[in-house]
């Protein structure tokens, strides 16, 4: 793992959250403490330009000797009114693995695939973009990468396109994670076309995807549960969501991305409370929220995020929930829309 910047080059404030949260093997939910000087979450932490751990496009390559890293695909994809909402994640490290999804929101059809493989079957550049496995693929400049993925019922062709700025998770694109620590970025806008095949039936497409970057060392034995989101919002603003739960607690925050690249660092009220219309998988039998209510008193919002279809889980590796979803609500106390992706790990009572 290579931290491209001189830590000391972090401010104080900053730093002292990161190792603080670091210690305690929680997620931070700011990136800095609040102005009294307490350590307890602020309202907001605002940055026109947080000092930050990675570097692009060199960390769109693979990592070597990480034992934990994936590229994590998620979009909406359009054709002539027929909306679609689709995942592709790649995983590597020592247990190198594919987990992807169809899901036909004009029909309600959800279509996914999950399968782990030999190191030896798969390949990972560390100079470029350039990740492959027998059912996918991801490769190319920022500007122009090419996605293809395979599934039993169709298949998954787009070029993708980075628009405006990348969106460094808790401001710096460094994290504590699960007992140890996560390099995470994201490419929170990417302009997508190309083909989607369902049934024997090639769509040509156009739409919104979102890039999900993660690397490092860390403990999955730690992790409870997690809900997080990622919300492309019609303003332009991308938010993303996590509400956490650890042996020492639940987390819930969000990172901000403006258009002009700031970002700011958010508290975000418990999504217990506001989760409804459970839908509970006849598979795995575990239960996920399918709607909720996301406030974040910071920014006078309140978000509806509604998945559809219902039924998005991700039977590998005993389920996880990938939902495309639709958004709505205030949003700096303005009417706003727009759409997200929802991801919960573990069982949702």
């Amino acid at each position: 793992m290579r931290i491209r910047r001189s830590i000391a080059a972090i401010s104080a404030i900053s730093l002292g959250a990161v190792l603080a949260g670091t210690a305690s093997g929680a997620i931070p939910a700011i990136a800095s403490p609040d102005s009294a000087g307490t350590g307890k979450l602020a309202a907001a932490t605002t940055s026109p330009a947080f000092p930050t751990f990675v570097h692009l496009p060199a960390d769109q390559a693979a990592h070597p000797n990480v034992p934990q890293e994936w590229w994590y695909v998620v979009g909406h994809l359009n054709a002539g009114g027929h909306r679609f909402g689709y995942e592709v994640q790649i995983v590597g490290g020592q247990t190198p693995q594919t987990l992807m999804a169809i899901a036909d929101q004009t029909t309600g059809a959800y279509y996914t695939q999950s399968q782990n493989y030999s190191p030896d079957q798969t390949s990972f550049s560390t100079t470029a973009l350039d990740v492959r496995s027998p059912s996918a693929t991801l490769s190319g400049p920022m500007n122009a990468m090419r996605l293809h993925a395979v599934l039993p019922v169709g298949e998954i062709n787009l070029t993708l396109r980075a628009q405006g700025p990348a969106l460094y998770n808790n401001g710096t694109g460094l994290m504590p994670f699960l007992g140890g620590t996560s390099y995470y970025y994201s490419l929170p806008s990417l302009s997508s076309k190309g083909t989607l095949t369902e049934n024997n039936h090639t769509y040509a497409v156009t739409g919104d995807s979102w890039l999900d970057r993660q690397w490092g060392t860390w403990d999955w034995s730690t992790v409870q549960k997690w809900t997080w989101m990622a919300i492309q919002l019609a303003n332009g603003d991308r938010v993303n969501l996590w509400d956490m739960f650890d042996p020492s607690g639940e987390f819930p925050y969000a990172t901000v991305l403006h258009p002009d690249g700031t970002h700011e660092i958010v508290a975000v009220n418990p999504l217990a409370n506001g989760t409804s219309a459970f839908w509970t998988s006849p598979t795995t039998g575990k239960r996920y929220g399918t709607r909720w209510t996301v406030n974040i008193p910071a920014l006078d919002a309140s978000l509806s995020v509604i998945v559809q279809p219902q039924g998005q889980e991700i039977q590998g590796d005993g389920g996880i929930f990938e939902g495309a979803s639709s958004v709505t609500g205030r949003y700096r106390g303005k009417p706003v829309t727009g759409q997200a992706y929802v991801e919960q790990l573990g069982n949702w009572q």
